[in-house]
């Protein structure tokens, strides 16, 4: 009876640790913390930089510098082609072309200085009709194509945005925009392409020659902050709304196989490949690889796979 008796101890004894294997093991995992994709609703978008102006608003210009004697139009004039804008002050100007010590660069590389003197007119017109917007004051000195006065044609306020050549297929006429103003930055407006420039131009950017096409965009509404000469910044949205995935960045590992993420799976880390997309301030699109009910350790770096963790809410 008593070798039964301490049979049974033994064997209770071997169970029970057994079963404390693991509970130590547990306890002995090292605690790391979880986190889910957060769903967030998404569209691509294009972004550019413009400004607004009158439709069919342009610059009356010289090739000369010229010096104005007396400017013939002030803002809010009616204007037609033809008209005398400015009264020209022919000694003043003889005197700016000789300061400047070359010859403009829309002369004729053979023509001499006093060639281009006899070229300065007695006045400047408009080239077309309108409403003035500005003009230059009395004894002014205008650079060559430099505007002496500006003048639209119409009322009608536009956006031109220049757009990127690598872009330009995505925009279409009809699409939706979004534009704040540098004045008013918390304040979006809408618009909406109404055409796009039958040919491309270059510009630079910074120090960079890049070839870019010109969007007008008609705003959706009046606004009377929308003012001629503003600057804006212009969101084309792309593509229709969508449902994605957002892991934060600390979540993401990455090895020579690519991108991956550790997820918890019955107390233990399983190495799961992940494709990304979009990217945004706190995290990036998760394509493929994950639904938004998986956890996901925070810190790869800190885990293996297959190893016991502990969860640190547990």
């Amino acid at each position: 009876m008593k070798k039964i008796i301490a049979v049974l101890c033994i064997f209770a004894a071997v169970t029970a640790a057994v079963c404390s294997v693991p509970n130590a093991v547990a306890s002995s995992a090292p605690a790391s913390s979880v986190v889910s994709a957060k769903v967030v609703s998404y569209s691509e978008s294009l972004s550019a930089s413009g400004s607004l102006s009158f439709a069919g608003q342009s610059d009356v210009t010289s090739a000369l510098p010229l010096v104005i004697a007396r400017s013939c139009v002030s803002e809010g004039n009616i204007v037609k082609a033809g008209d005398i804008v400015a009264i020209v002050d022919k000694k003043g100007t003889q005197t700016f072309i000789e300061s400047l010590g070359q010859l403009p660069q829309l002369a004729i590389a053979s023509a001499s200085l006093a060639t281009a003197m006899s070229l300065i007119p007695d006045e400047i017109t408009a080239d077309h009709s309108g409403i003035v917007l500005s003009s230059v004051g009395n004894g002014v000195a205008v650079e060559a194509g430099s505007a002496i006065c500006t003048i639209a044609s119409t009322d009608q306020l536009v956006l031109t945005a220049p757009v990127s050549e690598q872009y330009i297929s995505r925009v279409k006429e009809g699409q939706q925009v979004s534009f704040s103003l540098t004045a008013y930055p918390e304040e979006y407006f809408t618009g909406t392409v109404e055409s796009i420039a039958a040919a491309a131009r270059c510009r630079y950017s910074g120090s960079v020659l890049e070839t870019v096409v010109d969007v007008r965009i008609l705003p959706n509404s009046y606004d009377e902050r929308l003012k001629t000469g503003l600057t804006a910044s212009v969101e084309f949205t792309l593509t229709e709304p969508k449902n994605i995935c957002v892991l934060p960045y600390e979540t993401i590992g990455q090895d020579e196989a690519g991108e991956f993420v550790y997820l918890y799976a019955d107390g233990k880390a399983v190495k799961r490949r992940i494709f990304t997309g979009a990217e945004f301030t706190d995290g990036t699109e998760v394509i493929k690889g994950i639904t938004a009910e998986d956890k996901v350790f925070t810190s790869p770096d800190d885990i293996s796979e297959s190893r016991f963790v502990r969860l640190e809410q547990e």
